[in-house]
């Protein structure tokens, strides 16, 4: 009768939590493409994949294999593209149901690790209201995916009976499966793989580890080969560069990564993890952090581990996962700054705050009040509100005029040159979903014949000149075309702010 009650219960508050989440959801939807290029790339294989092209590029005139994304989410975009067509808000709409399906994921790991359903109430209800998770929820990016499978995979590990035999427990071919997705939809998917498998060490089941690890690696294994078949992964390779942008600067040394390594962990401690949990604070890059940043940083990390180190269970398990996912992240390019690439821990991060909260107060407060200031957390939800309606300002504004005059330019080409026209632009998979015809990025050389010859290898008809604020453009396009105005014909114009279409001359 009392389980009754608790799954009624349980129904209730996911019910109540989905309809705010809906709506929510619904006021901030944001029906334009994003900016950031990647989504556009996850788009187009994708639509190769649905269309039988393969794991391609088939804005490249050349259809090269695709190495750079691992397959996990464009696997996903084929689907949806089979099933509901090709619209890009239909993949917007899909990722919407990944994140509800998250929350859902989300209330249940919570209530298991703390054994306190106000902590999982009220991290939920920051979870929703999370601009960040909310912003990502609306772009056709892989992040929110990965964070329902890897949060699925922490739900099923948790079920695990180690009382029978690995080899006949379901739960642990869950989780194995899960595993197995996430980590080819993200490649940082790895923190969680070593997350359970160290759980799993220090806790000795070792047959757990050894089926897990075998099977992990067969399944791994095709991906793998693959990409060692086409040069090797593009991310060890943008991780042993000084700057992926900036590649004449070379390989990382020692130094590199020692300076890596502070300035990542500098800026995650004193803006990013504090930004990304409650998404109140816009940090600005530009300036060095400061001294309030860093004591509100620091008071703000060891809340959320003193709430991870008190879980009622599987503390370990949330503390390795938390820690690779840093660890990882604090050995990536220093330049890939923003909440993107922390966004998958979010929601665990939220969990540490909460309960690391609800701990101190139950310590600093007499029994008999204790079970009612445990709920004073919620007061959080209270700053994230002004976020709601930033956010349907932004899903509402007009696209900039530099994007509206990129984007211009590529409606143009489509309108009137040859399909099979080549364009060399800063954001190619982008420029293609507007135009249709085949793209590539010009290299990143100062060298003015070698970054020519570039284009002439790649056949390269016209190059758009835009004002989107990239440095590529200022520091190896612009000299280009200005030093060599024989090679390269104005054909079409878009002012305030100027954006070229130019036609590379034999």
């Amino acid at each position: 009768m009392l389980a009754n009650h608790h799954k009624f219960q349980s129904a209730i508050i996911l019910l109540v939590a989905a309809i705010a989440f809906m709506v929510i959801y619904n006021q901030v939807f944001d029906g334009k493409l994003d900016s950031n290029g990647d989504n556009a790339s996850y788009y187009i294989l994708g639509k190769a994949l649905a269309n039988g092209n393969g794991y391609v590029n088939i804005n490249n005139i050349n259809k090269e294999a695709n190495n750079h994304f691992p397959p996990g989410y464009p696997v996903i975009v084929s689907g949806i593209i089979k099933v509901f067509g090709d619209s890009p808000e239909n993949l917007k709409i899909a990722n919407g149901l990944f994140l509800l399906l998250t929350h859902i994921a989300l209330y249940f790991l919570i209530k298991h690790v703390t054994n306190r359903e106000s902590a999982a109430i009220i991290a939920l209800l920051l979870v929703i209201m999370n601009s960040h998770l909310l912003r990502y929820s609306t772009i056709i990016m892989s992040e929110v995916p990965f964070l329902f499978f890897s949060t699925a995979t922490l739900l099923a590990f948790t079920k695990i009976n180690y009382q029978k035999p690995p080899w006949k427990d379901v739960y642990l071919y869950i989780v194995i499966a899960l595993l197995t997705i996430s980590f080819h939809i993200r490649t940082s998917g790895v923190a969680l793989i070593v997350g359970i498998l160290l759980f799993l060490v220090i806790s000795r089941h070792w047959k757990h580890v050894a089926i897990i690890t075998i099977i992990l690696l067969l399944l791994a294994m095709p991906w793998q080969i693959r990409s060692q078949s086409l040069g090797g992964s593009s991310y060890i390779k943008q991780l042993k560069m000084v700057n992926p942008y900036r590649p004449e600067l070379g390989k990382a040394n020692f130094k590199d990564y020692f300076s890596r390594f502070g300035n990542n962990i500098n800026r995650y401690l004193s803006r990013e993890i504090p930004t990304a949990t409650l998404s109140i604070t816009q940090p600005n890059y530009r300036q060095a952090a400061s001294i309030s940043e860093w004591l509100y940083g620091i008071f703000f990390f060891a809340v959320i581990i003193f709430g991870v180190l008190n879980l009622k269970k599987y503390k370990l398990l949330i503390f390795t996962y938390l820690a690779g996912t840093l660890a990882i992240l604090s050995l990536w390019p220093d330049v890939w700054i923003g909440i993107r690439f922390i966004l998958p821990a979010i929601p665990f991060l939220i969990l540490g705050l909460v309960n690391g909260l609800q701990e101190l107060l139950i310590r600093i407060t007499p029994a008999p009040v204790s079970k009612y200031v445990i709920w004073l957390p919620v007061l959080l939800i209270i700053l994230l509100f002004p976020n709601i309606k930033k956010m349907k300002q932004q899903a509402k504004a007009e696209i900039t005029t530099e994007w509206a005059n990129y984007f211009s330019l590529a409606g143009w080409v489509g309108d009137n040159l040859e399909e099979n026209t080549v364009v060399a632009c800063r954001k190619p998979g982008l420029f293609y979903m507007y135009s249709n015809c085949y793209t590539v990025n010009y290299k990143y050389t100062p060298v003015a014949q070698d970054f020519i010859n570039d284009l002439v290898i790649k056949h390269v008809d016209y190059v758009i000149m835009d004002q989107l604020g990239y440095s590529s453009t200022s520091r190896y396009l612009y000299p280009v075309i200005q030093n060599n105005p024989e090679k390269f014909e104005l054909i079409q114009e878009r002012s305030k702010p100027s954006t070229y279409l130019f036609l590379l001359k034999d």
